[in-house]
Order: structure tokens, then C-alpha cells, then sequence
């Protein structure tokens, strides 16, 4: 199998401090009913899926906690010059109001021995008007990385997108007050590949 090379930047600093630079408003992932009521306006949608992390051959434990691997999905919408940081939750889940439209994921970002290392991407997920929640499906990110002496130097082999809803829809949306017939189903896709760059 061909194997599919990304840029993985490794960012020493405040994550914080970088949003805010890049002008990304954060956003925490919506774990249940009470946060859908207080994030959801009448014109956004509730977008949900799973960020698998497999680094090195082996599944990360991914998270939101304080000492926990942390991750998060950079979404810029260009047609209403926007951008979001969504943050992942529990167990990968994540679950977001987002206005209707096209989202280029740009980067997926997650710790790694104590350092933020970004991937870019190529990924997009559309976000339909007039539904109430909409499926984006498993992303799964298979990397590899060394360990040298100051950051480590990784490459993304590949990203492949799952459609796990038979498993795992009805329980996220029974956990976020909603119901199957609330729902559709978006895949992300990938539209281009990006180089290896060392």
C-alpha cells in the first residue's frame, strides 16, 4: 500500500496563545443535553463523530482532562470567513454547533510527550442547512514517530474515515438529547494529498 506522507509541525508554546494569534475562536466538544441547549442557536447544527489517534501502531487514550492527551480539529468556513478550534472530548468523541456550510479541516492537532504537534489536512466536511444534527463519521489519524534529542520528527501515514454510526450514533445523540430521526449522515472526505516536507 502507498503510504501518504503529511506535514506535521511541532509547536513549542502556549496553544492558547496561538489561537489567539490566528484569530480561532475555541470550542469545547458538547458532552450532553445541557450543553446543546446553552450552544445551540435556531440557525446551527449539532456536527458529531470520533478522532482515533494510532501513533507508532498503537490506539492513544484521547481526552479532555488537565494530564490527558488532548486534541483538537482546526474548521475554517471561507464563505463566512471563519474559524474554529474544536476541541475533542472523551474517549475521542467530539460533538459541535456549526453554521450550515463547507469546512476545510485544516489541521488536527494533539499532544505528544509534552509538546502540540499539528498535521495539516485536506480533509472537508459539509454541513447540510435545514437538519438538526449531522454524522461526520470516525477520523482516524495513523502516525509515526522518533524521538530525538530536543522534539520529535513524525509523519502522518495515512487518514482514513469510517462510518461507525451503526455502533455509535444512537448513543451519542440518546447522550446529547436527541433522536435518530434528528440526524443525517455527512462523511468528511479528503479532496487533495499532501507531501512529505522535512
Amino acid at each position: 500500500m502507498q503510504r501518504l506522507f503529511r506535514n506535521i509541525t511541532v509547536t513549542i508554546g502556549s496553544v492558547a496563545l496561538a489561537m489567539t494569534l490566528a484569530g480561532c475562536s475555541t470550542t469545547a466538544s458538547l458532552e450532553n443535553g445541557d450543553d446543546l441547549a446553552k450552544s445551540v442557536n435556531g440557525s446551527e447544527t449539532v456536527i458529531f463523530g470520533k478522532l482515533r489517534l494510532v501513533r507508532n501502531g498503537a490506539n492513544v487514550d484521547l481526552s479532555d482532562g488537565m494530564f490527558a492527551t488532548t486534541a483538537t480539529l482546526q474548521l475554517d468556513n471561507a464563505s463566512r470567513d471563519h474559524s474554529i478550534v474544536g476541541k475533542v472530548g472523551k474517549d475521542g468523541e467530539f460533538a459541535w454547533a456549526l453554521y450550515p456550510g463547507e469546512y476545510r479541516v485544516t489541521s488536527i492537532g494533539h499532544d505528544n510527550r509534552g509538546q502540540h504537534v499539528k498535521t495539516d489536512t485536506g480533509l472537508v466536511l459539509t454541513v447540510p442547512a435545514g437538519e438538526d444534527a449531522v454524522y461526520v463519521g470516525t477520523i482516524t489519524v495513523e502516525a509515526s514517530f522518533e524521538y530525538g534529542m530536543h522534539v520529535p520528527r513524525g509523519e502522518v501515514e495515512q487518514f482514513r474515515i469510517n462510518n461507525d454510526c451503526a455502533t455509535d450514533c444512537a448513543a451519542r445523540l440518546e447522550s446529547l438529547g436527541m433522536s435518530g430521526d434528528d440526524m443525517t449522515v455527512s462523511l468528511v472526505t479528503e479532496q487533495y494529498q499532501l507531501a512529505r516536507t522535512n
